[in-house]
């Protein structure tokens, strides 16, 4: 004997679970980037806000070492507010997509 409302409720599990791998698959999508305002160094982040990417301008070099860490870190932490919104957006619609299927 079949029972419509089991089944449904086992469907939208099922869905909900996938929808879950895509959102984990969406996370590690996330790459943000932010240059200073001269473009002598440039942070890409991934969606943990970790740094997966550094370039330097030559012209940066030239700065000494206190001013050139604080450019990068300044710069990472602006790359890093970026995916962190991205991925801020992306749980927001994930949520609501929740939301709507407990609707139906």
């Amino acid at each position: 004997m079949a029972n419509p409302e089991l089944d449904e409720m086992l469907a939208a599990a099922t869905a909900a679970v996938g929808r879950m791998a895509d959102l984990n698959d969406d996370y590690e999508a996330i790459r943000a980037q932010a240059a200073d305002p001269r473009n002598l160094v440039t942070a890409t982040v991934n969606g943990a806000g970790g740094l997966v990417g550094l370039r330097l301008d030559p012209a940066s070099l030239r700065l000494g070492a206190s001013e050139l860490g604080d450019l990068i870190a300044s710069t990472a932490l602006i790359a890093a507010q970026r995916a962190f919104a991205r991925r801020a957006a992306i749980t927001e619609e994930f949520q609501s997509e929740l939301g709507a299927a407990d609707n139906r």
